[in-house]
């Protein structure tokens, strides 16, 4: 079957009675899921996979991925009122999200969020759907070696989410890339900090520790301070005020169309190698939208561009994992290795096979997630008046149902009381970083990317030894990376010899 063919066959399916009810079904249930958080993208794919034994593949494709596509959108929605993400790539959306509803903009982010969404998610198929001829030759040059410098590119833009602090921001992504250690040795099965205890061998589980620095952190500090999530006890906006910042948002998401253009390019480009995922993604488009930004010192503070970049990414990221999940069978992510055994249900192939005999299905897959995002953005408008609504409650009645809601996310992750405790322990240590002005999202990043650190570390050194940084591609990401780094320790010694001297 052509590309054409499959093209044309593949969007005529998705749109029909026979399939277009189910993606319908799925994109709802997502979008529900997205706002509870904790669970996450791959608990809405592990909630549709026994029904998928009944189905045809077109309508059980469709189902699962618009299922997925629009758990971020919800994740959003979420970060942006509560201070909560409701999975792990919408972190870096709170860095500005909560912000900006603190200066009243709620509605405005989110309308902002649904739409970048929607752009990213759509650059992403599209990316997949050109990049089809040409991925078997791309991917595999990534290697070990190229993986770990890649992961460590990704840590140096820690430098520029720590509030032009560095030093704390390093700090931060270095306790992050410990607390990755914890549990068995990749390579000798030592227990490593487990402190004998049995839940710690496997290692910290990613969702109660993003809950608790992020969430629990945020409730802590609500309680203390007394009052709101706004901040204010001012009257909540009118439905006519919200839906007027929401379509202000979503203007102000297609302004930006170059940033969301460069950010989903990142996200697609990250979600093409294997293991890094969307939280990664989100924060360097996030720290790229803060560097090529005119306005850099009012990030952190309420800047709609933070939230565009990174929301635009983290839907961008699926199109790429699909594409090596399709092309080899290699899932890019870990939703995507839902995926995987979802087709092998289907009774699907991926590989050499699809590619030729089932391209139609291919662009099933695509035209899922554009289509899903759309109805995403369009049901998120509606969710955004009762959630703003929400954030006007007295701490004192809101932190006790947030808080029940954030252990039973934890809790639903595995049903294990222990990541209560470590969401709680997480809290804690989120809420006095956020006092002494340390970069919780360079905690995260360093978290969530210390395993492909140290297991590519450790097959880069077997594979080609010591002298792997050498080769050409590691050697290119690592200038990159030493270059990136000089610059902004450059620019910062700069920033404050200018303050300096307007203090002199």
């Amino acid at each position: 079957m052509g590309i054409m063919e499959g093209l044309i066959s593949g969007f005529l399916q998705a749109i029909s009675l026979a399939v277009f009810p189910y993606l319908l079904i799925g994109a709802v249930f997502g979008l529900i899921i997205g706002v509870i958080p904790g669970l996450s993208g791959h608990f809405a794919m592990a909630m549709v996979i026994p029904f998928l034994y009944s189905m045809e593949p077109g309508a059980g494709i469709a189902f699962l991925l618009g299922a997925h596509s629009t758990v971020a959108q919800g994740g959003g929605l979420t970060a942006i009122f509560f201070s909560t993400p409701g999975t792990g790539q919408n972190a870096a959306t709170l860095l500005d999200g909560s912000p900006m509803r603190n200066n009243g903009l709620g509605a405005m982010a989110a309308g902002a969020a649904l739409t970048s969404c929607f752009l990213g998610a759509t650059f992403g198929a599209a990316a997949l759907a050109l990049l089809l001829p040409v991925l078997q030759k791309v991917v595999l040059f990534f290697g070990p070696a190229e993986i770990f410098v890649l992961a460590f590119l990704a840590l140096t833009f820690v430098a520029v989410l720590g509030k032009e602090d560095i030093t704390r921001s390093l700090i931060a992504a270095l306790l992050g890339l410990l607390l990755a250690m914890i549990g068995l040795d990749n390579v000798t099965n030592q227990e490593r900090f487990t402190f004998g205890l049995l839940e710690l061998r496997d290692g910290l589980e990613l969702v109660p520790v993003i809950l608790g620095l992020f969430a629990v952190a945020e409730m802590f500090e609500l309680w203390v301070s007394g009052g709101s999530l706004t901040g204010s006890q001012t009257s909540p906006l009118s439905v006519k005020e919200t839906q007027s910042q929401i379509f202000r948002g979503m203007i102000e998401a297609f302004k930006r169309w170059w940033l969301i253009l460069r950010c989903s390019s990142i996200g697609t480009a990250m979600g093409l190698i294997p293991g890094l995922g969307s939280a990664p993604a989100a924060f360097i488009a996030y720290g790229h939208a803060k560097q090529t930004s005119k306005h850099k010192e009012t990030f952190g503070k309420g800047n709609i561009e933070g939230v565009i970049g990174s929301e635009a990414a983290n839907d961008a990221v699926e199109g790429g994992a699909l594409a090596s999940t399709v092309a080899f069978g290699v899932p890019g992510s870990s939703s995507m290795a839902i995926l995987l055994s979802a087709l092998f249900v289907l009774g699907q192939e991926t590989g050499p096979k699809m590619l030729t005999q089932h391209v139609d299905v291919v662009f099933i897959m695509i035209f899922t997630i554009i289509i899903g995002n759309f109805i995403g953005m369009v049901g998120g408008a509606f969710l955004v008046n009762p959630l703003s609504r929400l954030t006007g409650l007295r701490g004192s009645l809101l932190v006790p149902v947030l808080i029940a809601i954030v252990f039973t996310g934890a809790f639903a992750v595995q049903r294990s009381w222990f990541d209560i405790g470590i969401a709680l322990l997480f809290g804690v240590i989120g809420y006095l970083m956020k006092e002494l002005d340390y970069s919780r999202a360079a905690l995260l990043i360093g978290f969530v990317l210390g395993f492909a650190v140290e297991k590519n570390l450790y097959l880069a050194t077997q594979l080609s030894g010591p002298y792997f940084l050498f080769d050409p591609i590691p050697l290119t990401l690592a200038i990159i990376t030493i270059a990136f780094l000089a610059y902004n320790t450059w620019s910062i010694i700069r920033h404050r010899g200018e303050v300096n001297e307007d203090a002199g």
